[in-house]
């Protein structure tokens, strides 16, 4: 017999006022495509951006450009089928160096399992405790950067444009209802594979498989 918790949690997403009293965090999120506003919540500003769960306990800043922002793709293998309930993932990658917690860090849930990877490699996955979204991934394979959710960029704008996917790997195992992608690259496998250099699009970016 299974048993059902549920959880009440005080969504921390609001809407953006229309009080001509602006705060500068409501000028930011007008002028940007924020479609569930939270706090501290940022378009393009100063080269990174914010990128929230659903809930708004978790969020984190990455880097739009520059070497922190390695590269950007879209994943059809199963394993990222499943870990999404989803057909596919749209993901980017950061240096670690890169990536800030603005807050919730203590309400991540993580675990790493390596079953479903193709590469063997070990996957670590970071969710919100709360709602459950699945923030970032890292890999044993690729030491040094994390794998987030283009998804979770609080700025629409954003996933149209800096963080479009360059990319897209496992097509052999993306759905026939689905139209290939607008990439520039399209791989049957992965394009990360093990021993095999990093490509990127952005200068200073880079590293060794392992």
């Amino acid at each position: 017999m299974h048993t059902t918790t549920i959880i009440n949690i005080n969504i921390t997403h609001h809407a953006t006022s229309t009080n001509s009293n602006k705060s500068p965090t409501d000028e930011t999120m007008s002028d940007n495509k924020i479609a569930l506003p939270s706090e501290g919540a940022h378009g393009d500003r100063n080269g990174t951006a914010t990128a929230t769960c659903y809930c708004g306990a978790v969020q984190i800043e990455v880097p739009t450009e520059g070497e922190g922002l390695v590269d950007s793709f879209i994943c059809y293998c199963t394993d990222c089928r499943k870990i999404t309930a989803s057909m596919f993932a749209s993901n980017f990658i950061v240096k670690d160096t890169h990536l800030t917690h603005t807050r919730g860090a203590e309400k991540l849930t993580r675990f790493k399992q390596s079953n479903t990877i193709a590469t063997g490699n070990s996957m670590e996955n970071s969710f919100c405790s709360v709602c459950g979204t699945l923030m970032y991934r890292r890999s044993s394979g690729y030491p040094g950067v994390s794998i987030p959710r283009i998804g979770t960029i609080d700025d629409y704008s954003l996933q149209e444009t800096k963080f479009k996917p360059r990319i897209e790997t496992f097509t052999k195992d993306r759905c026939a209802w689905l139209r290939p992608a607008d990439v520039e690259v399209s791989e049957e496998g992965a394009y990360y594979t093990a021993g095999k250099a990093w490509k990127s699009s952005h200068d200073g970016a880079g590293g060794e498989g392992k």
